[in-house]
């Protein structure tokens, strides 16, 4: 048997191209005949957007942070879709878990044995192919059902499915959240009242001030340490001071009485002494005159002896009043300022447990204030419409089905035919090889051929098996 090469099967083929035919549109018959029988089934498609890069209102964050990772959102949300959850709020939404079709389905498969909400849920999953668009947030929903609006309802369904279920995974958990922070809050409140009554009542059994600030108590010890040593001095100095008799008569000299006194001693003395030049010492007016000068000298000195002796006794109980007033407050700042140090020792021993109350007091409302902020906000997330997912495309009902593809599966066909046929026909010239142009001739031969014979027409030509003995060549026309 000689060995064919590829382009004696090509011959063949070709030589054999009504087999190759006859597979072919064997083939489309049948395929015309599954696209008429088979069941048809409708895809429709719904479209969901995922928004990661929208700003949260809530969130405090005004750095930014790190970007999402988008491929992460998209699987996360895709099976979201694909949940049984999911599955099951979209028949509830589409109404196909209304649907007598699908009730009587259910009695059929399961005789009532399987939950019906769990059945309609894992049917709906079966119908369902979630894929993500190319490099963009979009996801694209397909849902197949047997008739063109089921398949609108369920795709539909699915995507409201969800944006509510995103909704009620963002907004019950804050809920929870919330009611579980108001409790909490209750509890800080009375905690942040009870420290609070503490450090007033520590506060005013102790009498500390201005937050445990000792500064006011050093300053007033210092105000009473000064006046004290002041007070020390006058007393001091009083105690020392003493008062002379030249002093008391110095004093008595700038009365007003000794000053008149003296102005008459002057002028009779001056008198005197002009009566004396003139008339001589024993004149009798001048003896007269000598008696009076004598008489207000002895006033004077009299007056000059009183006022002394009474400035004397007047100066010496001031002085005596000066040293008991000066020793009186000495007293008193003395004992102030043991008051003073006192105090100051005690708020000091005081101020490690008023500072352990005044923390316990800010602690107390930091926790109700932090409480109080989280409440708030998630009061706020329950509340505010706020997903990130929401419906881009909803589903028509498709007018062409999904299955049957007629033109796949005609070309699929004529593929198949073609294929078939090109065996048959290799497989035939396997079994009877023969030599069909001219180029078979010279790889048989292994020698160019240089010549060509015109032999009537219908001619066959005849080569043996082994490639050897006469060779007649097939006709043509001359």
């Amino acid at each position: 048997m000689p060995v064919l090469s590829f382009y004696d099967w090509i011959d063949a083929i070709r030589y054999r191209w009504k087999l190759v035919a006859f597979a072919t549109g064997v083939l489309l018959v049948l395929s015309l005949l599954y696209i008429l029988v088979a069941p048809r089934t409708y895809t429709a498609t719904s479209s969901l957007l995922l928004d990661t890069g929208a700003p949260d209102p809530l969130s405090d964050d005004k750095a930014g942070g790190s970007a999402p990772d988008n491929r992460q959102i998209v699987a996360t949300q895709a099976d979201l879709v694909r949940s049984p959850h999911v599955a099951g709020q979209a028949a509830l939404i589409s109404g196909v878990a209304k649907e007598a079709e699908y009730q009587a389905k259910w009695r059929k498969e399961t005789d009532e044995k399987q939950p019906y909400a769990a059945w309609i849920s894992d049917e709906m999953r079966k119908s369902l192919t979630v894929e993500p668009g190319r490099d963009t947030n979009v996801l694209l929903i397909q849902a197949k059902a047997r008739n063109p609006q089921d398949a609108a309802k369920i795709a539909n369904g699915f995507a409201r499915a969800s944006v509510d279920s995103q909704y009620k995974l963002r907004t019950e958990p804050a809920k929870a959240y919330a009611t579980w922070l108001e409790n909490s809050l209750q509890t800080a409140r009375t905690d942040v009242v009870k420290k609070q009554d503490e450090l007033a009542a520590f506060t005013k059994a102790t009498g500390i001030v201005n937050n445990g600030d000792l500064t006011s108590e050093g300053n007033a010890m210092a105000d009473v340490s000064t006046q004290l040593a002041t007070a020390e001095a006058r007393a001091a100095a009083a105690r020392q001071s003493a008062f002379e008799g030249a002093q008391g008569r110095g004093d008595a000299e700038k009365s007003e009485g000794i000053q008149r006194l003296r102005a008459s001693v002057a002028e009779k003395s001056a008198q005197l002494s002009q009566l004396e030049s003139v008339f001589g010492p024993e004149y009798p007016d001048v003896k007269k005159t000598r008696a009076e000068l004598g008489t207000l000298q002895s006033q004077l000195n009299s007056q000059v002896s009183q006022t002394a002796g009474a400035l004397s006794s007047a100066r010496g109980a001031e002085a005596a009043a000066e040293r008991a007033a000066a020793a009186a407050s000495e007293a008193r700042l003395r004992n102030l300022a043991a008051q003073q140090r006192a105090r100051v020792a005690g708020q000091s021993n005081n101020l490690a447990q008023f500072q352990r109350l005044q923390n316990e007091f800010a602690a107390a409302q930091k926790t109700f204030n932090d409480l109080n902020t989280r409440l708030t906000r998630m009061r706020l997330q329950s509340a505010v419409p706020l997903t990130g997912v929401q419906v881009l495309d909803t589903a028509t009902a498709p007018i062409v089905p999904s299955s049957p593809n007629v033109p796949l599966t005609l070309a699929l066909a004529t593929m198949l035919g073609a294929l078939l046929g090109a065996a048959g026909a290799i497989w035939l010239e396997y079994r009877d090889p023969r030599v069909r142009s001219r180029g078979g001739i010279e790889r048989l031969l292994g020698a160019p051929v240089v010549g060509r014979i015109a032999l009537p027409v219908g001619q066959r030509t005849i080569a043996n098996r082994d490639g050897d003995g006469p060779l007649l060549l097939e006709g043509q026309a001359a």
